[in-house]
């Protein structure tokens, strides 16, 4: 069985070991970045704080909407049952 072959990638600066007989990788050492700037950090936790919020509001009003969505269903079942109160919902084991 072959030694696992090492390269590093010329694009990222990872190293990689990879085996020859399934042609895959088998270990990756990835490069660590370098330390950013403070200021840099803030920025980005601000930004991504706006995009949450984004978030947060749409999956609010999408639960408005399913709200409403459910409300009109059951009113529409509850005027049906009203329409006809002998009738009575199907039963699964009735066609046994």
């Amino acid at each position: 069985m072959p030694e696992a072959l090492d390269v590093d990638c010329p694009s990222c600066g990872a190293h990689l070991k990879v085996d020859p007989e399934t042609e895959s990788v088998i270990w990756v050492d990835k490069k660590k970045a370098p330390a950013k700037d403070f200021d840099d950090l803030v920025s980005r936790v601000h930004s991504q704080k706006s995009v949450l919020e984004e978030k947060f509001s749409r999956s609010v009003q999408q639960t408005k909407n399913s709200r409403d969505i459910l409300d009109r269903k059951f009113e529409e079942a509850r005027k049906r049952a009203e329409a006809d109160p002998t009738g009575r919902p199907p039963n699964p084991f009735d066609n046994e």
